[in-house]
């Protein structure tokens, strides 16, 4: 009964916390499609008309086209096209070509910068706009999908090391998964937090340059520990023998991670939440003194050597 619960519980977490992202998200993008329009276009132009006022227009595989006295707050980018703007037409930010060139007729305004870049590579740029949205979607799909299996991979070779240096502190990690999920989730999502708010509050000062290196590569290192421990937990979890080597228990929850993973959208959310939870077990184990004196007071895995210094605390 307590390890169903434990499991609903865990389930919950990640469902709630999954709704919240995309709540977030949304709400976010709504906020800011009220206070300014955005035009984007994947596969076409973007046009703004004659007169018309537009905060930031961006066409992917197409050109934007700024007609007489139309305006862009923002900026104007087009990837695989070109910039082509009118006469009268201001854009306040930055105009920015790839793949293609800048055109301007007179009496035109840039407040920022006009960049062309790989303006020579139009041949490439016309074969993604002959592939259109779904094509281009399709190609970044696999682009992603063969990232994701080489973070993946990356991920299983460092684990399966790790699982043979230090299996008590992995194993401890495991255990903190399951017995304060919740808490674990709620510290991994805590520490991103705390981290971007530091990043802007002290970006740019002296401090930040000191201090923000330290804190990304102790999150690094942490996020690293903890994508190998929900690997680990959910290894054990899905398919529990008894006596398993941990080295196979982190396989076969790697391949769930990467499996999961190449699902469009929810796939890589999933892949995140679970990180998350990773993330905050390590956190858990590391700074919470009642986590750590339960821990002590539970048996060690059968498959496991006693050890007095188990748990292990991070090296």
């Amino acid at each position: 009964m307590k390890t169903r619960h434990r499991l609903t519980q865990i389930a919950l977490t990640l469902l709630s916390t999954l709704l919240i992202l995309l709540l977030w998200g949304t709400a976010v993008a709504q906020t800011s499609h009220d206070l300014e329009k955005d035009i984007v276009r994947f596969g076409g132009d973007v046009t703004v008309a004659e007169e018309q006022v537009v905060h930031n227009a961006t066409a992917v595989a197409g050109s934007v086209i700024v007609l007489n006295n139309g305006q862009v707050r923002g900026d104007a980018v087009a990837i695989g096209g070109d910039v082509i703007l009118k006469a009268g037409a201001r854009v306040n930010g930055d105009a920015t070509a790839i793949g293609g060139d800048i055109f301007r007729e007179d009496n035109v305004t840039i407040g920022g910068d006009a960049v062309a870049v790989l303006s020579g590579d139009r041949g490439l740029m016309l074969r993604m706009r002959q592939w259109g949205l779904s094509g281009l979607l399709i190609r970044a799909y696999w682009v992603s999908a063969a990232a994701h299996a080489m973070v993946v991979l990356t991920l299983t070779a460092i684990g399966i090391l790790l699982v043979f240096l230090i299996p008590h502190f992995l194993q401890s990690v495991v255990s903190t998964l399951n017995q304060a999920p919740l808490k674990s989730g709620v510290w991994g999502l805590g520490s991103v937090v705390a981290l971007i708010l530091l990043s802007a509050l002290i970006s740019g000062s002296l401090l930040g340059l000191i201090l923000l290196p330290i804190a990304n590569l102790a999150i690094f290192v942490a996020g690293l520990l903890g994508s190998i421990g929900i690997a680990l937990w959910l290894g054990q979890r899905t398919l529990p023998v008894a006596g398993r080597p941990l080295w196979q228990s982190l396989v076969i929850g790697m391949l769930i991670l990467g499996i999961i993973g190449l699902i469009p959208i929810l796939g890589g959310l999933f892949f995140l939440v679970a990180n998350l939870f990773g993330l905050g077990g390590i956190l858990v184990l590391q700074f919470s003194k009642h986590h750590r004196e339960l821990l002590r007071h539970r048996p060690p895995p059968p498959h496991l050597e006693p050890t007095d210094q188990y748990p292990q605390e991070m090296p």
